[in-house]
C-alpha cells in the first residue's frame, strides 16, 4: 500500500518502514502484532523504536474514500496508525498495549496551527491525542462531511453540513482543551438519537 508516514511537526523516537521486505530467513524474528479482520488490504510497518526492540505490525486497511495512515504524535513513544475505519494510538514500546479510538471512518487528520494536539476526524466527530494520549472526544458535530479547516491560531476549527441542504454549511470552533464546541451554529439535537460520545480525560 502505498502509505505516508506523516510528522505534523512532533519528534517522534522512532523510525517506520513500511512495506518491509521479508527476510530471507523466513520469519521476522521480532515481536509481531495482528490488528482487525480479514481484509482485502493489510498496511505491514515495522517499527524500529528508540529505547526499545523492533516489531512488525500487521493492520487490516479500508482505504476506498477514507484516510489511511502514519503519524507522530504529540508524545514522541506515541504512533497513530489510520486504516479507514478504525484507527489505533500505539504506544511503541509496547505495542501490544495498542487503543482503538472511539470513532469509527476516518477522513482527515492534522494539527491545528497553535496548538500540540493530533486532532482526526470522521464525517461527523473530532477526537484529539496530546501528549498523554487520548484527551477528548466531541459530541456529533455534523450531519455528514466534517473537515479540519483553518482558523486563527489556538483553537480547532471543523466544517461541514447541519443539515442536508447545501446552504447549512457550518464552522465551528472547538475548545483545544475541552473539545467543546465555543463558537459556531452548532446544532445540539444533532445528539439526540445517539449515545453521548462526547468525553474527555478526566481533571479536565
Amino acid at each position: 500500500m502505498g502509505v505516508a508516514v506523516r510528522n505534523p511537526g512532533f519528534r517522534p523516537s522512532y523510525a517506520i518502514e513500511v512495506d518491509p521486505e521479508f527476510p530471507p530467513s523466513g520469519g521476522w524474528g521480532v515481536t509481531e502484532i495482528r490488528i482487525g479482520g480479514d481484509s482485502a488490504e493489510t498496511l505491514v510497518i515495522k517499527v524500529n523504536p528508540s529505547a526499545a526492540e523492533p516489531w512488525v505490525g500487521f493492520f487490516s486497511c479500508e482505504s476506498r474514500g477514507l484516510l489511511v495512515g502514519l503519524y507522530a504524535c504529540p508524545n514522541p513513544e506515541h504512533l497513530l496508525v489510520v486504516t479507514g475505519i478504525e484507527a489505533f494510538l500505539v504506544p511503541v514500546n509496547q505495542p501490544h498495549d495498542q487503543q482503538a479510538l472511539p470513532i469509527r471512518a476516518f477522513t482527515s487528520a492534522d494539527r491545528p496551527n497553535g496548538t500540540d494536539l493530533l486532532v482526526v476526524g470522521s464525517f461527523t466527530h473530532l477526537a484529539a491525542i496530546d501528549a498523554v494520549g487520548l484527551l477528548w472526544v466531541t459530541d456529533r458535530l455534523f450531519t455528514d462531511d466534517l473537515k479540519l479547516t483553518a482558523g486563527p491560531p489556538g483553537s480547532v476549527y471543523v466544517q461541514g453540513w447541519c443539515h442536508s441542504i447545501p446552504s447549512d454549511l457550518e464552522v465551528l470552533t472547538i475548545d483545544p482543551l475541552t473539545g467543546r464546541v465555543i463558537a459556531g451554529n452548532w446544532d445540539p439535537s444533532l445528539t439526540t438519537n445517539e449515545r453521548n460520545t462526547r468525553w474527555h480525560r478526566e481533571g479536565l
